[in-house]
Order: structure tokens, then C-alpha cells, then sequence
């Protein structure tokens, strides 16, 4: 995320009838003096600039809620220095457990309208009832969007929603009068394990400033991991789980493994009986994977390569 791809967003995508806003979250730090504090943008910006986002599960700390920050009115252009300023903390927020800046939206629909909006795309079906979930956080954000088609997605009266992914560029979520899609209970336990993905997230990026002697599927792009990188996370997670892992430190410790040795380490004979043995709980993954030096996993991979295993 640079300041060029926020300022390409808001000369190609943003409407000059609409207003564009910043998403910011105050759960995630954000240090006394720094220009994009909440307390200093109603400052510069003034009070009526700053709309927040109530959250119902945060409806007795109501400082904790996102805000909503007005960087330009229709007709007018926005302050240059608060957009390099918001893509620069986006950028050096990828690794980070809250992200403060969670997104850029280009909409004609009024602060309090659009705060109730995304209020109500948190809210998700269950077998009875609903649940809810903050999706404005960019991660929830991803995985709610990996679950529409393209260019679907629950987004309007939100013309335009510049998300901030996992990968460390950004995405753009578009909204229309015309795609109204409604999230399933798929949508649902996507979230429920949205904390899951986010650990393996971090993990992946981690493991990726290692200095490994042997990983021949490690991820060597221009971003800090692949495109839609938290749907991989997902996928990985649920295929260890078919594969009758349940400990969340195994199915990290398998997800990982595939995604630096080979997709599909997890159909080698050898390592197959080894995860046979975690699912068995006859001791943790990683430690039955102790012995798998270099060497072993380089056959291994061989093995799976020659044999024809999908690449």
C-alpha cells in the first residue's frame, strides 16, 4: 500500500459527487501527536467531520468505535498530506494484530446512513438468529468479500470501498443499487475462524523473513504475500481440518508447511502417516516433524514432484 495507490484510488474511483471517507479504528494504537489521531482530525477537520461507527458488541465504550472521517465533500478534493499520511500507516500496518487505517470509501449517502451500513454488514446469519461480527476490520473485510463473486457483495449505498488486504496492497470493493447479495451461513463460520486466519496470516509472513535453507514454494512476489491471501489462509485451515486436525497449533503447523514446501505435502505417504499420528494425539505436529530435516523434506517434495502431484 503506497500513497500512489490511495491517491489512483481517489482520481479513478471516486466519484466527484460523492463524498470520501477514511475508516479509522481507535482499538489499534495510534500515538498522541500523530496527525491521524481521531482527537487532532476533529481538530483540523472539525467536529462534523468525524461520524462514529457504534458498534453494539462496544455500545458501553463508545471511544473504542470506529470512526468515519469526511477527507472530502463532493465537489471538493481532498487534503494530499492526510491521504499519503493514511497509505503510509496502511503500509506499515500489514503485520500488526488492529489495523488503525481500514479503508477509503467513495459514497453519496450521509455520514450517520453509511455508519449504520457498515453497523448492519456485521450482522450475519446463524441457524437461529444472527450474530455480529466487525467487519470493518480489514481481514474480516477480505474474507467477508472472498465469499461473494466478483463485483457482488452487500456494499451499497458504499459506491467504492479501497480495502487495505493481507497481501499489503489494496482492493476495491464495488457497490451498486443493483448487487444487493445477502451473506449465507457460509458467510457466517468464515468469520468464526477470521482469528485463525489472521494467526496463520502472520505466521506466513514471519516465516518469510526466515532465512530457510529449503522452502521451493515460498512466496518471492513484490507484496508481503499473494493476492487474496487470507481466502488461501481459510482454505488451508479447513483442508487440515478434513484431514482431522483439530489442535489450532497443528493445523497452523500444517498450513504453514504446504505453503513454504509444496501445496500438497499433505498427500506424501511419510508425511501423511506423521499427521495420522497428531490427529491421533500421540504428540504435536511440529514435533513429529522434528526429524524432517532438510534432506527429508527435499525428498519428500521430490517425491510429490515426480509422482505428478498438482503444482
Amino acid at each position: 500500500m503506497r500513497p500512489a495507490s490511495v491517491q489512483a484510488f481517489v482520481a479513478e474511483q471516486h466519484a466527484p459527487d460523492a463524498t470520501l471517507y477514511l475508516l479509522l479504528d481507535p482499538l489499534a494504537d495510534c500515538a498522541a501527536d500523530d496527525p491521524l489521531r481521531i482527537e487532532v482530525l476533529r481538530q483540523t477537520l472539525g467536529d462534523d467531520a468525524v461520524t462514529p461507527v457504534h458498534r453494539p458488541d462496544l455500545i458501553h465504550t463508545p471511544s473504542a468505535c470506529p470512526v468515519l472521517v469526511t477527507l472530502a465533500t463532493p465537489g471538493s478534493s481532498p487534503s494530499q498530506a492526510l491521504l499519503a499520511l493514511s497509505a503510509l500507516r496502511a503500509h506499515e500496518e500489514v503485520d500488526r494484530h488492529k489495523r488503525y487505517v481500514c479503508g477509503w470509501l467513495s459514497s453519496s449517502a450521509p455520514s450517520q446512513a453509511l455508519s449504520a451500513h457498515i453497523v448492519s454488514l456485521g450482522w450475519l446469519p446463524l441457524e437461529q438468529g444472527r450474530i455480529f461480527f466487525p467487519i470493518h476490520e480489514p481481514v474480516r473485510l477480505e474474507l467477508l468479500a472472498g465469499t461473494f463473486g466478483n463485483n457482488e457483495g452487500p456494499w451499497w449505498p458504499i459506491r467504492r470501498w479501497f480495502l487495505p488486504t493481507s497481501s499489503g496492497a489494496g482492493s476495491v470493493l464495488v457497490g451498486g443499487p443493483e448487487r444487493r447479495s445477502v451473506p449465507g451461513p457460509y458467510t457466517t463460520a468464515v468469520q468464526q475462524d477470521a482469528p485463525m486466519v489472521a494467526a496463520l496470516l502472520n505466521c506466513w509472513r514471519r516465516a518469510l523473513n526466515l532465512p530457510l535453507a529449503y522452502a521451493p514454494a515460498r512466496w518471492s512476489g513484490p507484496t508481503a504475500l499473494p493476492p487474496q491471501a487470507a481466502a488461501q489462509a481459510y482454505i488451508h485451515i479447513q483442508q487440515a481440518r478434513e484431514l482431522g486436525l483439530s489442535r489450532e497449533d497443528d493445523i497452523l503447523t500444517l498450513a504453514l508447511h504446504r505453503l513454504m514446501l509444496h501445496p500438497h505435502l499433505h498427500q506424501h505417504t511419510g508425511f501423511r502417516a506423521v499427521i495420522e499420528q497428531a490427529v491421533q494425539g500421540q504428540a504435536p505436529l511440529s514435533q513429529l516433524l522434528v526429524p524432517y530435516n532438510d534432506i527429508a523434506l527435499q525428498r519428500a517434495v521430490s517425491d510429490l514432484t515426480y509422482a505428478g502431484a498438482p503444482q
